[in-house]
């Protein structure tokens, strides 16, 4: 069986690294768990060399080796990672209070088009994708417009415009959409005075650090209330290589329970990104090739072809932390005085937000500069 978190690792590392190749020292924010849901959607309908092209990207159910990611109900019944993601959304909409997570899909189809009956059940079995038929032919600004309010109101407000003028035209047939939205508070907060006084947030505390020699750097895990969400900082920027090399960087193993002085700066970043070259480059073609696209699990009417991907992001750090009457992680400290080590993130970093309880990352990013 495959795993989901580990197949959106594969793609969230692979996909920043061909990010940085363009953006060497600037801001990066995206969510692999966002791109991991539309290739799923898109896999659902791949055949042939399209769909070995997604797989290269992760997207496989193996069985003894052999890989069966064509079929739909081989997937369902070995645990493939459309299963896994129906149990992912399940398994998000119950969080505990004081974190807020929500990932919504659609599909705006063209109403005269003829989609696969098959493919339909499976986008809402697997992703709670319903089709809402639309008419781009005719009143394709009206649609557009539709797309983007979906797509802010699942946001909160806080993704707008992800369909620009000209995205979409007459012969559009089908917009598949992802939205990812997440709020969390620490469950230690920042005090806003201390952010004033050092123009970073600061608190000294028992956090989870762990201090690796080879290459030097430190990772500092941030819980988020209730301990299900956190988000990790990785000091200095890591080389992707290591990134690669060192898949348990993270683990139990190597992070400790610490005294630490932390510094980290307050930050709001959104990104959007048009995906195309980025997953060519990655070696995800024929989905975008008129001539060599095979989506024949959408429809059989006529050729399918991606024209367009798009992905836009929106993240604010701030020192909301947990509220009185909330849960706090309670921590043992140690009887003996202990070290107190620094972290300070004054330099360009990396971070990401994890679930913890299925390891999958939510959202990873690189803040270069204010």
């Amino acid at each position: 069986m495959c795993s989901l978190s580990a197949a959106n690792t594969r793609l969230c590392l692979d996909f920043f690294k061909e990010l940085s190749k363009i953006k060497r020292n600037e801001n990066i924010f995206f969510s692999p768990l966002s791109l991991s849901a539309a290739f799923g959607m898109v896999l659902l309908g791949a055949r042939g060399n399209t769909l070995k092209q997604i797989e290269k990207v992760g997207f496989l159910c193996s069985i003894k080796g052999m890989v069966f990611s064509w079929l739909i109900v081989q997937c369902e019944e070995d645990g493939g990672v459309h299963s896994q993601f129906q149990a992912l959304l399940a398994a998000i909409s119950d969080l505990s209070t004081g974190c807020s997570l929500s990932i919504a899909n659609r599909l705006f189809g063209e109403v005269t088009y003829q989609f696969l009956q098959q493919y339909l059940d499976s986008e809402k079995k697997f992703y709670g994708a319903e089709l809402e038929a639309v008419d781009f032919k005719h009143t394709k600004e009206e649609t557009r417009e539709k797309i983007n309010f979906w797509m802010e109101n699942e946001t909160k407000g806080k993704i707008k415009d992800l369909c620009a003028i000209g995205s979409v035209n007459p012969s559009t047939v089908l917009v598949l959409v992802n939205a990812i939205y997440f709020k969390g508070k620490w469950a230690v907060e920042f005090k806003k005075e201390d952010t004033r006084k050092l123009q970073m947030m600061f608190q000294e505390s028992y956090f989870i650090l762990a201090v690796i020699e080879e290459p030097q750097m430190k990772v500092l895990e941030l819980l988020y209330i209730n301990n299900e969400l956190s988000m990790f900082i990785l000091l200095p920027e890591v080389v992707i290589p290591f990134l690669f090399s060192n898949s348990e960087w993270t683990s139990s193993a190597k992070m400790r329970q610490q005294r630490v002085k932390v510094y980290v700066p307050r930050f709001k970043m959104e990104e959007s990104y048009i995906l195309n070259k980025t997953l060519q480059e990655m070696g995800v073609i024929n989905v975008f090739d008129w001539g060599k696209a095979d989506l024949s699990g959408i429809s059989r009417k006529d050729a399918v072809v991606v024209s367009k991907d798009i992905h836009k992001s929106f993240v604010e750090v701030n020192e909301e932390g947990t509220e009185a009457e909330g849960a706090v992680a309670v921590v043992a400290m140690p009887l003996c005085h202990p070290i107190s080590y620094e972290f300070k993130a004054d330099h360009p970093f990396l971070f990401f937000i994890r679930r913890n309880s299925t390891k999958n990352i939510l959202f990873f990013g690189r803040y270069s500069s204010p």
